[in-house]
């Protein structure tokens, strides 16, 4: 029999609160025009990739968006307890494990060279550099993610580059498959006037 505490919870878990599952995962270059929808991103018909963007394919362990920030403490000498704090620095971050270990990831995650294909001698034979990169390549960052409800939800990042992670590739008989793990650290865009928005922004269908 239903009482008044009952009532006493208030909370409204739906489809559109209720998020679990896997995410997917999208990069463009930092000449792509940033998005005003999701629609800029993938048709929404066929959710093909838009031109200029493309997909990172599957992935393990998740895709984990992280926000952290440091602050200030004040106070007065009068007085025992900080009487105010404010915040110093804001960090976002995006960090997974692609499982699709081609010489196109590679190059990606690791900063690699232009991946080729032989023509001469030994044709049909891809090759990769691996060395020393000077600088970080900037990218635009986006993670879709289709509710229950089938609406989509995605953050997009404005400007991300790698940030530092161990990656080993092992060989052997048992344990599990390879993975290429990866953290993108995302930066302000100090063009967008708004300091609200100068990670990126959340895109949710309604």
């Amino acid at each position: 029999m239903s009482t008044l505490f009952d009532q006493f919870h208030r909370v409204n878990v739906d489809d559109d609160s209720f998020i679990h599952g896997a995410a997917r995962l999208m990069t463009a270059s930092m000449t792509q025009i940033f998005p005003d929808d999701i629609a800029d991103m993938i048709s929404l018909s066929s959710f093909d990739a838009q031109v200029g963007w493309s997909d990172l394919g599957a992935t393990k362990t998740g895709v984990a968006i992280s926000r952290n920030f440091t602050e200030e403490a004040f106070d007065v000498d009068q007085i025992q307890g900080d009487i105010r704090t404010r915040p110093t620095g804001w960090e976002m971050a995006i960090q997974t494990a692609l499982a699709e270990v081609t010489l196109e990831r590679l190059s990606f995650a690791w900063e690699g060279g232009t991946v080729t294909t032989n023509t001469g001698p030994t044709p049909d034979e891809k090759n990769m550099g691996l060395g020393e990169a000077r600088k970080y390549t900037q990218r635009r960052m986006a993670i879709l993610h289709v509710r229950e409800n089938d609406k989509i939800r995605a953050f997009v990042f404005r400007k991300c580059n790698l940030s530092a992670q161990e990656t080993t590739l092992q060989y052997a008989k048992t344990g599990e498959q390879q993975t290429i793990p990866m953290r993108f650290r995302a930066f302000a865009d100090t063009s967008v006037a708004d300091s609200k928005a100068r990670f990126g922004m959340v895109f949710d269908q309604v």
